[in-house]
């Protein structure tokens, strides 16, 4: 097998001289010097470079691995279209002509509570997303904002 040092070094000898009172001294000594090629030095440049885009990649595909898999394992707590039924504390009205939710709550919540209070629990109660009413529509008035 052929080793890096074999492919691309160089075995050099140096020579160096010294002058020692005029007279010059010669010492040699054994060098061995790696040269790369600018082929060699391209190919390791492309190799660092892929190397990081792969480890880049790998990075995202995990984060968005485990951004979604944290989706899977979250629970709603949004509200279903079905309206829980009535309990025995509670009243069911027919709303009429002219009937708002605001008067709705203003007329059965309880002396001591803020009318928007009532408001919130009435739309909550029966899975309202808005506060739009019709004639003939049923609500629930629930025990809470009642006396």
């Amino acid at each position: 097998m052929i080793t890096p040092e074999q492919m691309f070094g160089v075995n050099l000898m140096v020579h160096s001289y010294v002058k020692v009172s005029g007279v010059p001294v010669t010492s040699k000594t054994n060098h061995t010097t790696t040269f790369k090629s600018g082929r060699a030095v391209q190919q390791q440049r492309a190799i660092s470079a892929h190397n990081w885009r792969l480890a880049r990649g790998l990075f995202f595909l995990f984060a968005f691995l485990v951004l979604f898999s944290g989706f899977t394992f979250m629970h709603t707590s949004a509200s279903t279209d079905q309206v829980v039924p009535i309990s025995s504390e509670e009243l069911v009205i027919s709303v009429d002509s002219g009937d708002t939710l605001w008067k709705v709550a203003k007329t059965y919540k309880k002396a001591s509570m803020d009318t928007r209070e009532a408001v919130h629990y009435l739309l909550k109660r029966n899975n309202l997303s808005s506060s739009e009413l019709k004639i003939g529509q049923t609500l629930i008035i629930p025990s809470r904002i009642m006396d």
